[in-house]
């Protein structure tokens, strides 16, 4: 019985393979496709692999940084300078780090392109709270929904940080 079963799934996977195979049309390779060209597709894909490289290094700065400034919080409170948290800013980006009585926001934003990235902590109800965020322009507010930090309306959460709760 086990044995038919399995040749009987076995004839129509095949089927369906075969079937699906008569249909494909296959497409040359990308870069050889009319109306393309090599230089452009490769110039594409260099930019995207850049973007993509370029958002992990930030997100594993600013959630250093959101980590540093939680650690910070409660010896006393947040630290309105980079090197005390052993953080340093790319060569390539501009940093600005606001520090408030019971919040601090690190912006970087990159010489070239549209992207920038933000990292907030905030001190509510004496529990800091860390979202890092991407997105296009000034962010807005920070939201704090269901015990979180949120990014502001437009922006995306760009990594780890904004499940970072400790207590007292």
């Amino acid at each position: 019985m086990a044995l038919a079963l399995r040749l009987g799934l076995s004839t129509l996977l095949t089927l369906i393979g075969v079937a699906g195979l008569v249909q494909f049309s296959l497409q040359p390779p990308l870069a050889s496709r009319p109306g393309t060209s090599a230089s452009v597709v490769l110039a594409d894909l260099e930019a995207q692999e850049a973007l993509l490289d370029q958002r992990q290094q930030v997100a594993l700065l600013l959630n250093r940084f959101v980590g540093a400034q939680i650690t910070r919080y409660f010896w006393g409170g947040f630290s309105g300078y980079l090197d005390v948290l052993g953080i340093e800013a790319p060569q390539d980006m501009k940093a600005e780090l606001k520090l408030e009585e019971q919040s601090t926001q690190l912006r970087l934003t990159p010489r070239t392109g549209k992207e920038a990235y933000v990292a907030r902590v905030e001190a509510i109800e004496s529990v800091p709270r860390g979202v890092v965020c991407r997105g296009e322009g000034t962010p807005g507010a920070f939201p704090f929904q269901s015990d979180r930090l949120g990014c502001p309306p437009g922006w995306r959460s760009l990594g780890s940080a904004r499940r970072l709760r400790t207590t007292p």
